[in-house]
């Protein structure tokens, strides 16, 4: 029995802060060279704009800055540079407070899903274009602080992105 109960709580904590990203095969052959971008963008596809009615405590500004505070971290932002972070939010779900705290992973979970571009300014075709998706189950009283669960949400968003940019996500879905 406390084998069982062992490897149920594994089990819980792997998936319970599932995220990645997945690159398709014509991007195979980027490296990162150096690029720095003058400006981060996020919108919303359709289909997330319609989510957005239920999930009011999603803000795509909030994602932006911490996307570009994380390159900053980097020195990847340069505002003379003719690139730009184009992310395309595709999904977002995010749980009532209640359904956190009392059934936390078993009420699904929060999450932020979208297709990150790299562009010239100008408008051109993007020259690396992956998917990221971060999400979060965990339940109880951390999982019940919207602000938490938010704000891990962008982070893990922005640091998968930034990973992928500079090449050195070590695990791709």
């Amino acid at each position: 029995m406390k084998k069982l109960l062992m490897l149920s709580l594994v089990i819980i904590g792997v998936t319970a802060c599932a995220s990645g990203v997945n690159r398709s095969s014509t991007n195979d052959n980027y490296k990162y060279a150096g690029q720095k971008f003058s400006a981060v963008k996020v919108s919303l596809n359709p289909d997330a704009q319609e989510k957005l009615k239920d999930n009011i405590k999603f803000d795509a500004t909030k994602l932006e800055q911490v996307i570009v505070r994380s390159l900053q971290a980097r020195q990847l932002i340069d505002s003379k540079s003719e690139n730009i972070v184009n992310v395309l939010v595709t999904d977002i779900r995010t749980r009532s407070n209640f359904s956190a705290v009392m059934f936390g992973f078993m009420a699904g979970n929060d999450r932020v899903e979208g297709v990150v571009s790299l562009n010239p300014k100008s408008g051109g075709l993007s020259w690396l274009e992956f998917h990221v998706s971060a999400a979060y189950a965990l339940g109880g009283f951390g999982g019940g602080q919207d602000d938490a669960r938010m704000n891990w949400l962008y982070e893990e968003f922005a640091k998968l992105t930034l990973n992928e940019i500079l090449g050195t996500n070590v695990s791709k879905k």
